[in-house]
Formats: structure tokens, sequence, C-alpha cells
């Protein structure tokens, strides 16, 4: 089918809490995307953020992020009180997540609610047998990763390779221990994925009710400070100490000529073959719990992958070792039959990494960014294949009003306003231009970022790959829905039959 969809992280919603949720505003977000004739919603990573604030930095490939959790539902649900809840009126006003100031918030409001949500197990037999069935359902990452972030929080949210040997090793009698130990704690994060999935659920079922799916976002490698890396560390190329011994990246490109090291350790494949890619299945079956289409971040390490040592400061120096291929997939399948899956093909990009995408039948990514240039001929032209997702930008790249502004030369910005019959002194006639020539695509889907809708500048950019400081905080103004062009999107959509 012909789709077009619009790609927006929960993050950057409004909310006077300082960060956007899964509360009322992303009910009445799914209900703007209905009215502008959309039927995707892509997101970002929903896991719990890491080094940076990046949602591709986890410390769980399973667990939801609390910081999505909504404060005005857990009010609504009788776990808090409005009292409860001191919000700094700047919070509201800020144009950018204080990523720090809103963890301190939501940390005390969900302490609260724990309290009472505690008290009414004792007394809510309903809430207490779906609270035991979320825990079982959920028990084959959620007793890790429940027990890791209560150790983290006891050890000063220290790394894990600096905790004590026989905990590094999970010693069973240790682990035993500290399970008894820290019950209330692993009870407080079992608390927090509960909800979070209820208020996700309740949500993504909205969505569904209304035409709207959802596209979620699996990072293909995990942060080497992870529940995943701590409980599974045969499976990771490590030192015998923990530390990664191989990481992952990319070489230099488009983003960085430094290259991008990442940091993640590399998979043991060879291990992970040997079980079949069972950790994978796993992954595999919870994200679709959450999601309807799965974007599978840097696909081309499937084929082959940047293997960098884990003691490099950049990532100019590594080798391409191949990665698992199409059995690994054919494996996978074995677990999600023929869900929707969409291979992130951006960056360096072999006839191999072609061929795989192709034998698996994924529709690949294309990026206007960076297809609208002159190829070798001399001409600038742009058309891409039907099994294919065309974009104007994505999360890493520059708002296309500030990629037209900034990035490109002036010749190149000539031949492209005459391609798509713009204004080259407007760079906001040149988005909204760029919009319907993505529409007009034969890509089966078009996915435009939320930013150029509302046709904004650079300022306004989610990530900049290579940096860290400023990422991943852009928040939508209150009224952005008196600028966000449902009617023109919808018009949009009929004339190109999405």
């Amino acid at each position: 089918d012909r789709r077009a969809g619009i790609l927006l992280h929960p993050t950057s919603l409004p909310s006077k809490y300082g960060i956007g949720d899964i509360g009322k505003e992303a009910f009445e977000f799914v209900d703007y995307l209905k009215s502008a004739g959309q039927s995707i919603w892509q997101i970002l990573p929903l896991n719990p953020v890491g080094y940076g604030y990046s949602p591709y930095q986890s410390p769980s490939a399973f667990a939801g992020n609390p910081l999505l959790i909504s404060i005005d539902a857990l009010i609504d649900d009788g776990l808090l009180d409005a009292a409860d809840v001191k919000v700094p009126a700047k919070l509201a006003k800020n144009k950018h997540v204080e990523f720090e100031t809103v963890a301190k918030l939501k940390d005390a409001a969900l302490a609260k609610a724990f309290e009472t949500f505690k008290s009414r197990l004792k007394t809510d037999s309903a809430l207490a047998e779906d609270f035991k069935k979320f825990c079982a359902a959920q028990k084959y990452w959620l007793d890790d990763y429940a027990l890791f972030a209560a150790i983290k929080q006891k050890n000063g949210d220290s790394y894990w390779i600096e905790w004590d040997v026989q905990l590094k090793q999970r010693d069973k009698k240790v682990l035993t221990a500290w399970r008894k130990e820290l019950a209330d704690e692993i009870l407080f994060v079992e608390f927090e994925q509960f909800i979070f999935e209820q208020q996700w659920d309740k949500l993504h079922k909205y969505a569904l009710e209304r035409g709207i799916q959802i596209m979620g976002d699996m990072p293909i490698f995990v942060s080497a400070d992870s529940a995943d890396v701590w409980a599974n560390q045969q499976e990771f190329m490590l030192n015998k100490d923990g530390r990664p011994k191989k990481v992952a990246g990319v070489p230099p490109d488009y983003f960085s000529a430094t290259g991008q090291l990442w940091g993640n350790p590399q998979y043991d494949w060879s291990e992970m073959a040997a079980t079949h890619y069972k950790w994978w299945k796993l992954r595999f079956k919870r994200i679709y719990e959450l999601v309807d289409i799965v974007r599978v971040d840097h696909f081309r390490a499937f084929e082959s992958y940047w293997s960098i040592d884990g003691d490099a400061k950049t990532a100019i120096h590594g080798e391409w070792l191949k990665g698992p291929g199409v059995k690994f997939f054919n494996e996978i399948r074995k677990e999600i039959g023929d869900a929707q899956i969409v291979a992130e093909d951006l960056g360096i990009i072999t006839d191999a990494v072609d061929a795989l995408r192709e034998d698996c039948g994924f529709p690949g990514m294309k990026v206007l960014h960076f297809e609208l240039h002159f190829n070798e001929y001399g001409r600038m032209g742009f058309v891409p294949p039907e099994n294919s997702i065309t974009y104007t930008g994505t999360h890493d790249n520059n708002t296309t009003v500030g990629w037209f502004m900034e990035d490109v030369d002036n010749d190149s910005k000539a031949t492209i306003a005459a391609l798509i019959g713009a204004d080259v002194r407007r760079p906001d006639d040149v988005c909204k231009k760029l919009i319907e020539f993505a529409y007009a695509s034969n890509s089966r889907f078009t996915i435009i970022p939320m930013q150029d809708i509302l046709k904004l500048d650079s300022r306004n950019r989610m990530n900049t790959p290579g940096t860290v400081g400023t990422n991943w905080g852009w928040r939508l103004k209150p009224d952005y829905l008196s600028e966000a062009a449902a009617p023109q999107l919808k018009a949009l959509c009929n004339k190109y039959l999405r």
C-alpha cells in the first residue's frame, strides 16, 4: 500500500512537565495524524535513555523509558495527587528538554505513586493479578533488568564492570542475596515497567483504532553498561574484566571526518548462532508487543560491520567483518513470521548489503537530502524503487530548511529548486515542495520529520551524529497544531494515493 507518515518521538510532544510523554498530548497527536490522512507514526527507540540521554545507548533493549510515563495519567488513576507534584514553571516553556531536571521530577513523582501502588496491591485483587501476569510474561528480561537497575542505583550508578567480581560474574548465591536485600527497589523497577506498559498499550490501541500504525526503532547494538550485556556476557566480544574487546561504529562518512565511535560492544555472532539467535528472537518478540513496524537500525552490519578495538579513540582504524547475513533473518522469521521490517540502509552501502536487503524483501530508506545531488552524468534527479521509504530527512539530519540554507551549495540550490518547482529564495517553499516531491515518489511509504512539516530551521534538529550535549531534546511549541498543515497533508495523500 502507498502510505504516509510522520517522524516524531514522544519526548518532543508538548507537556507542562518539561518532556513529552504518552499522555493526553500523545492522543491528540494521533488525532492530528488521522486528520492529516497519515497512517504511520514513526518514533525513536522506546527504551530508557543512556549516555548523553540517547535512546540508542540504553541500559536495556527490552524495557520502556520511565521518562515517557504520563504524570497526568497517574493522577487520573489515583496513584498521585496533583498537589504531590511540584512543577517548575519554566519547564513547560523550555524549548529543549532539560533531562536532569525532568528526571528528578519524574523520579519523585513515580516514587510517590509507588507507595500508593504498593498499598493497592494489598486491597485490589484485580490490580495485583494484572501486575503478577505482567511480571510473569516479561520475566525473561524483567528479572535481570530490575536487579541490574537496583544494583546500579545502590552502587552510585557505577558501570557494572566496577562491581564486586562475584556480582560481575553473576554468582548465583550473590545474586540471590542481592535480590533479597533490594526487594523493594526491584519492585519499584517492576512497577515502572508495568505502568509504562499499561499507558503505552492504551495509546497504541487508540492509534490502531484510528488506522495509525506505529513504526518503532530497533538499534542494532546495545550499551556496554546494560542489563543485556551484564546478563549475557558470553554473547558479546568482551575482555575478561567485562570491558568491550571490540566496539561498534562507522568509518569516516558524511556525518563525521573521523567516523563515529559508538563504543557498543560487538556481538559474538558465532556464539549467538549456536543458540539460534535466542536473545535476538526474544528482542524481536518484545518490540512487536509494542509497535507494528520495526525499523532495524544500521541494517548494513548484518552483512558486514566496522569492528574497532575497544580502546580506540576514534573510528578511523577498524576492519570490515562479515555479519550473520540472511541466515539470521531466516531464523528471526521463525519467531515473528512475516512481520513488517524496514531496513535502515544508509551510510556506506555495498552491492552485498543491497543484495541482503533484497533477499530479505525489506524496504530500504531513501533520504532526499542525500539523493538530490549531481550524478556521474552531471544530472540531478531521483526515482526511488517501489520497495522503499522516501524521507526528506531523518532524526540524524539537519531540518530541510536548515539543510537548504546551510548545507547545499549555490549551484545545487538553483538546480534543486528548479527540479521541484520551488522559489530558490525561500527555504520554506523548498521544504514544502520537497515534501510534495516525496509524496509523489513511487516509494510505498513516505515519512516526513515533524520539523519539516512545520518548516523549521536548523535550531530544531533532533540529533547531530558524533556530538554529545544538545541532542534528543527538541520540543514542539504548545500551539504547534495551528501550524501543522493537516488539510494540506491530507490533500497530498489524496493527490498521490497515499
